[in-house]
């Protein structure tokens, strides 16, 4: 299992925008199930996103991410209004994440259980929400309430199988 980061470009809150929000994490899902990766669990931030990924070969990691990175870039470009996609223009092309994504292979329970609390509670340490719970675009539904989320996440560690 990993814990991903990756942010856009000048950190510019692009996922305040719901429909944008929505796409990405359409988009993650998508991407995700073609590389066989489970996601346990997700939040993103009107920045940047972090999600704890299962991987069957992590050596697939990067492959899927930059799956991911590269067609939610296509998408964004359509949903956002021109004077948003004149802060991701570099070079006369439209690049909506940082070149790189962080990375951190899950080799306990306990960095388990820290990666997900710091997750879920991303949003209320940024005032996004009071509770973890409450926040929309993330898994904490899931973990804590037992209710679906926007993307289906797999706490049976399926990967694994």
């Amino acid at each position: 299992m990993a814990f991903i980061t990756t942010t856009v470009h000048n950190w510019i809150p692009i996922f305040e925008d719901k429909k944008c929000a929505l796409s990405v994490l359409a988009q993650l899902k998508e991407s995700f199930d073609h590389f066989q990766v489970s996601i346990v669990a997700y939040v993103i931030m009107p920045s940047h996103l972090h999600v704890l990924a299962g991987f069957k070969d992590i050596s697939m990691m990067s492959k899927a991410m930059q799956s991911f990175k590269l067609l939610s870039s296509k998408k964004l470009r359509l949903l956002i209004s021109s004077d948003i996609k004149c802060n991701f223009m570099f070079g006369g092309h439209f690049r909506l994440w940082q070149d790189r994504f962080d990375d951190v292979i899950i080799w306990s329970e306990k960095q388990f259980k820290i990666k997900i609390d710091y997750i879920h509670n991303n949003p209320v340490k940024a005032g996004l929400a009071e509770s973890a719970a409450d926040f929309v675009y993330s898994s904490a539904k899931n973990w804590l309430g037992n209710e679906e989320g926007i993307i289906p996440i797999d706490k049976n560690w399926t990967w694994q199988r």
